[in-house]
């Protein structure tokens, strides 16, 4: 199973941007429950997927005409400015605010990283390659989700949220790699 390394930057790109967002998912019901809106917590992922649907139509002719990278950097970059604002969510409105443009990342990164790929990766090797790639996504979301908690109990809040930034920041590094 030969790639690319292109192909292995765009995987590993993916893996970090998804365990970037997926850190942050299991402390986002408390954090909200601390700004006094409990009866919110459902709009945490309704918002955050309401935009990503929305997006993706968008980021798709983004990525056909000015390209696939620029459409993956608005991802990225939406990710981490996204992650570094939400310790300054001081209302519930604010910080549902965040999280309905939060969305806009995995509505554009994701978008022009699959095209991305299919172009990478050579005919005869496509379907395996889209495998592995689906692979690293899937391993992003469940080390992100496995890590969150324990990162917020020895960081506290905040500090998960820059993490999270930062691990979108390794992301963009390895996209700008390829």
């Amino acid at each position: 199973m030969t790639y690319s390394r292109n192909f292995w930057a765009l995987t590993l790109g993916m893996f970090f941007f998804m365990t970037s967002f997926n850190l942050i998912i299991p402390e986002l019901n408390s954090f909200i429950t601390l700004l006094g809106g409990e009866t919110y917590k459902g709009l945490i992922i309704a918002l955050f997927t309401v935009t990503a649907a929305i997006s993706r139509p968008f980021s798709g002719k983004m990525a056909d005409t000015v390209g696939r990278k620029s459409t993956m950097y608005v991802g990225t970059i939406v990710s981490i400015v996204i992650t570094l604002i939400y310790p300054f969510s001081g209302t519930i409105a604010f910080f549902l605010t965040l999280r309905f443009l939060h969305g806009f990342s995995t509505g554009f990164l994701p978008t022009g990283a699959t095209a991305l790929v299919t172009d990478i990766l050579p005919v005869e090797k496509r379907g395996q390659g889209m495998g592995v790639f689906g692979t690293g996504i899937a391993l992003g979301l469940g080390v992100g989700q496995a890590l969150g908690t324990p990162i917020a109990n020895a960081l506290t809040i905040n500090g998960l949220f820059v993490v999270s930034s930062l691990t979108a920041v390794l992301s963009m590094i390895l996209i700008k790699s390829v």
